[in-house]
């Protein structure tokens, strides 16, 4: 299974996006790996804090634009949003 694939993900990467947002800052991959590392500080579950290692390895790989593009293609197709470009 990949990553992306795993509700359990989703919602860390959420959870972090959320706080950034209540927080009034950006959200972007940067800003995201930032937070996860926040909230991995804090006082989490040892399973909490492997699916946020986790999610934070999976993030790095979108530093590139080339997976961003690849990424963005794969979540448009899958939600059906291809059409509304």
């Amino acid at each position: 299974m990949f990553y992306h694939d795993d509700e359990k993900g989703h919602i860390i990467i959420g959870e972090a996006a959320v706080s950034l947002a209540v927080a009034g800052q950006d959200i972007s991959v940067e800003s995201l790996i930032k937070e996860l590392s926040v909230m991995a500080e804090g006082d989490v579950s040892d399973a909490k804090l492997a699916e946020i290692f986790d999610a934070r390895r999976w993030l790095q790989g979108f530093r590139k634009y080339s997976s961003r593009e690849q990424a963005e293609l794969h979540w448009m197709t899958m939600t059906g949003q291809e059409n509304d470009r």
